[in-house]
């Protein structure tokens, strides 16, 4: 054979070998593995620390916002929030402890239909956030009281407060009067006394402590 022949017949085997040879060294090299997500973020908007009502059956309905690692806001995000399964607490709905919601474009998700039980006393909402492999929680605090703006204890110490005074008053006027005639001398006419009114308010009674 011609040596012209003879190269470019080994010329077109190496060619034909490059292909495989190279397909082969890709896959032996290992691939990258992906970069671990970061932890979602979830930031209170509504809820946290809110007074709901036992009487008025009201309640605070939590909202929340799902950020990822740089901040972002994550929609399509799941959201779960889990009430207490004992002591106070509420429902949702009447007869839920849980609710699940997705993240709007915003990144925001809340409850409805969330209603105090009656059980009066500070309990925590949990919500949990998952979108992909990542995941984030936290929880809500809220009181349940028998009714809104309930002053308890409150009232009844302003209640006693005022009888502390005007009984004070009524004192000074009685010593006054008794001090005047020891001294021999009588109150005139003309200076009225300055009346004095107690207003009864109302006795709160508790239990032995």
């Amino acid at each position: 054979m011609h040596p012209r022949g003879m190269f470019a017949l080994f010329l077109s085997a190496v060619l034909a070998l490059t292909p495989s040879l190279m397909g082969q060294e890709q896959a032996a090299a290992p691939a990258k593995p992906a970069p671990p997500a970061g932890p979602l973020k979830i930031a209170v908007i509504q809820g946290e620390g809110a007074t709901n009502s036992i009487s008025g059956r009201t309640a605070t309905q939590p909202v929340v916002e799902v950020r990822d690692e740089k901040d972002k806001p994550v929609p399509g995000a799941e959201v779960i929030f889990q009430l207490p399964a004992a002591g106070p607490g509420g429902i949702f709905h009447g007869w839920m402890r849980t609710q699940t919601v997705r993240t709007n474009d915003q990144g925001q998700a809340g409850t409805s239909g969330l209603v105090p039980n009656s059980e009066a006393g500070r309990f925590n909402i949990k919500v949990t956030a998952t979108e992909g492999a990542r995941t984030g929680s936290l929880v809500i605090a809220q009181t349940n009281v028998q009714r809104t703006g309930d002053g308890g204890k409150g009232v009844a110490s302003s209640s006693w407060k005022w009888k502390v005074v005007g009984l004070a008053a009524l004192g000074a006027t009685v010593g006054g009067l008794y001090a005047a005639k020891r001294n021999g001398t009588t109150p005139t006419a003309a200076t009225p006394a300055i009346p004095v009114t107690i207003t009864a308010g109302s006795v709160t009674v508790a239990g032995p402590r």
